[in-house]
């Protein structure tokens, strides 16, 4: 259930602004700002703003401010609720923290005000990873998959697949239940047909995960190489400003830097990496080791080659799309490229100049064209939605493909996969898992 306690929190960011906003939740939130502003409680009203004047426990002005407060259950949190809009300087902010907490208020806890909201059920746990993934998504249409969530599309979806299942156990029960086995045989058809349609909403749902992820984060273009390959010139050209050090000298890079940018409408995380060799150097070491893990998470991987000297590749996961690009073109003459030129390369380049950088963004933008499913009118958003999602599909394709029509088997299986429904949208979920969820949160959420 949620605390008892109330508390409060920062919701906009630190650091100087035009205004700063500050919630506070709990039983004793209109108490809490009647003491502050002087002013009876019968004086705030529901949704109701008031510019006041806010006071310390001394009598000594703080600020003067927006109140608005919200009686429970119809707020946020479902709580008693308060925000105060103060001004945005820092200083002002630590005195009404400091105010708050004379009164006897503790600092929220990360995600806090977003899981009161879930645990007074104002929203389920699909729709609180939508709060989280509306604040932190890197594109327009991740702003619009996590809106449509929010106000339950995706909840309403999952809660008819479960409702389909519930039906099919209510077919299996009645069947266990009478004594007669003349309608067994229907039975068994309307269950296998429904497992067929459930299967397949899943599936469905279980591929948006990755284009989800792809639209609200944009993809990771990793680069590797060689040292001196041109790999950080090449970053920059693709960034189209200066962001890593460029020298002749190689080994510069013995880290990750990573930089974004937008590719026809989509984000794209450009990374730039160690160059590829054996070293006894501890820092060209640890970077090599960094380059091998951005590759192995990268979506699309850029390989590139020095085209003046030796044409060894280096081996990239065979499931990531592998970009092969030849650079330095621009110390080449037209019959070097022609003699060299083969199938296996993808383009030819000089990072130095820029001259094909505009067809490697258009096998970029090629690759992820293909990275993306069909649009669809829902996504799941998370990998805690995936993993419950796929637990389903494999459990219920077993069934599925059982020789025999096993009442008590189909009706166990059915009841968990039921079960895992209600996990999936927070109905019975482990206190481990909802701490993992609400960590993630800004303490003001």
């Amino acid at each position: 259930m949620p605390t008892k306690e109330t508390y409060y929190a920062l919701s906009t960011p630190m650091g100087v602004s035009a205004t700063a906003t500050i919630r506070i939740s709990g039983p004793k939130a209109i108490d809490i700002i009647s003491k502050m502003t002087n002013k009876p409680v019968v004086y705030f009203k529901h949704g109701v703003s008031k510019v006041l004047s806010i006071f310390n426990v001394n009598n000594n002005l703080v600020d003067k401010v927006v109140v608005v407060c919200f009686e429970g259950p119809n707020s946020y949190t479902g709580e008693n609720m308060v925000e105060i809009h103060s001004h945005g300087n820092p200083i002002i902010v630590k005195n009404v923290f400091r105010c708050l907490s004379a009164l006897g208020l503790r600092l929220a806890n990360p995600g806090e005000f977003t899981k009161t909201a879930y645990l007074n059920k104002k929203i389920d746990l699909v729709q609180a990873e939508s709060v989280f993934n509306l604040i932190n998504s890197q594109t327009s249409g991740g702003v619009d998959i996590s809106l449509n969530n929010l106000r339950g599309s995706l909840s309403n979806k999952l809660s008819l697949i479960q409702k389909s299942l519930i039906y099919t156990l209510s077919l299996i029960e009645y069947e266990l239940d009478i004594t007669e086995t003349d309608n067994l045989k229907n039975t068994q058809t309307q269950v296998l047909s429904s497992l067929t349609e459930t299967l397949e909403s899943t599936k469905k749902l279980i591929k948006t995960h990755s284009t989800a992820r792809i639209i609200s984060e944009g993809l990771r273009v990793v680069i590797i190489g060689r040292p001196n390959v041109g790999k950080s010139t090449l970053f920059n050209a693709l960034l189209q400003y200066d962001r890593s050090i460029v020298t002749s000298d190689p080994g510069t890079t013995r880290d990750v830097i990573e930089a974004q940018r937008n590719i026809s409408g989509f984000s794209i995380v450009v990374v730039d990496t160690a160059g590829m060799r054996q070293t006894k150097n501890k820092a060209e070491v640890a970077g090599v080791k960094k380059t091998k893990s951005e590759m192995n998470s990268a979506d699309i991987i850029i390989s590139m080659v020095d085209s003046t000297h030796a044409k060894a590749v280096i081996n990239t996961p065979k499931t990531t799309p592998t970009i092969l690009v030849y650079n330095k073109k621009d110390l080449l003459s037209e019959d070097q490229i022609n003699t060299n030129f083969n199938n296996n390369i993808d383009v030819y380049i000089s990072a130095k100049t820029k001259e094909g950088i505009k067809d490697l963004l258009g096998l970029i933008e090629k690759n992820i064209e293909l990275s993306l499913q069909p649009r669809e009118a829902f996504y799941i958003t998370s990998k805690r939605q995936e993993d419950i999602l796929m637990s389903i599909n494999k459990s219920l394709t077993k069934l599925s493909k059982r020789s025999f029509f096993e009442l008590e088997i189909f009706a166990f299986e059915i009841k968990r996969a039921i079960d895992q429904f209600d996990w999936l949208l927070g109905k019975t979920t482990p206190d481990e898992v909802l701490d993992s969820v609400f960590s993630r949160f800004c303490v003001g959420k």
